[in-house]
């Protein structure tokens, strides 16, 4: 049985002892590469790897070398592109930009606060821009008109 990741920080804060705790709920806790998270999104997801690459608007040579694990620090607008790429919601995009290593979204930023709105409202990445454009706000990375 899965547990989710607040689950386990309630069982973490309650636990007496942090030895105990590692070992009783070691399959639950993991620090995957990037490219093993990029292909667990594909799975879950239900995408092919050309999916993504269209949706985040981003060059399919350097999305494959993410993948492959060539390329191993992504910027943040490059990790934000790929979130809209795979279709996640904030949720989804926190967990993937903590693994990416790059600053999570933060509501009180102007910018942060449109691309938070249009993840969770499924906007793609156009729409995103878009909206970032309208309000001159700098967009995504490799914007295409």
């Amino acid at each position: 049985m899965e547990i989710s990741t607040n689950g386990l920080a309630e069982i973490l804060k309650n636990a007496k002892d942090i030895s105990s705790f590692l070992q009783e709920n070691e399959s639950y806790i993991t620090n995957p590469t990037l490219q093993e998270y990029l292909k667990k999104l594909l799975l879950l997801k239900g995408l092919k790897r050309q999916d993504v690459i269209k949706n985040a608007q981003l060059d399919s040579n350097y999305i494959n070398q993410l993948f492959s694990g060539i390329k191993t620090n992504p910027s943040r607008n490059q990790t934000l592109s790929l979130a809209f790429g795979f279709g996640l919601n904030n949720e989804e995009t926190a967990r993937l930009l903590k693994i990416a290593g790059v600053g999570a979204l933060y509501p009180k930023n102007k910018r942060d606060a449109v691309i938070i709105h249009s993840l969770e409202n499924g906007n793609s990445i156009m729409q995103t821009n878009e909206i970032l454009n309208s309000l001159e706000i700098e967009t995504l990375a490799n914007y295409k008109k």
